[in-house]
């Protein structure tokens, strides 16, 4: 496990067994997996943006998945 989420990490440096914050592998792994999905609906929002397609849902979606914990 590396954690590239926290901002709790001890001296500065990732987590490399359990977050500080008590967060296990499986859940890193899965929010490292979010952050990766959500870059690319990003580039899909913003392509749409270019012709006029405006989404909230897919806005608030992005938002509340990016300070999830």
């Amino acid at each position: 496990m590396f954690c590239y989420q926290c901002e709790q990490v001890a001296k500065g440096e990732g987590c490399t067994k359990v977050g500080v914050c008590g967060k296990d592998p499986d859940v890193a792994a899965l929010q490292d997996l979010l952050i990766h999905s959500l870059k690319g609906l990003s580039l899909v929002a913003v392509e749409g943006r270019k012709v006029g397609v405006l989404d909230r849902e897919v806005n608030v979606f992005t938002a509340e998945a990016v300070f999830s914990r």
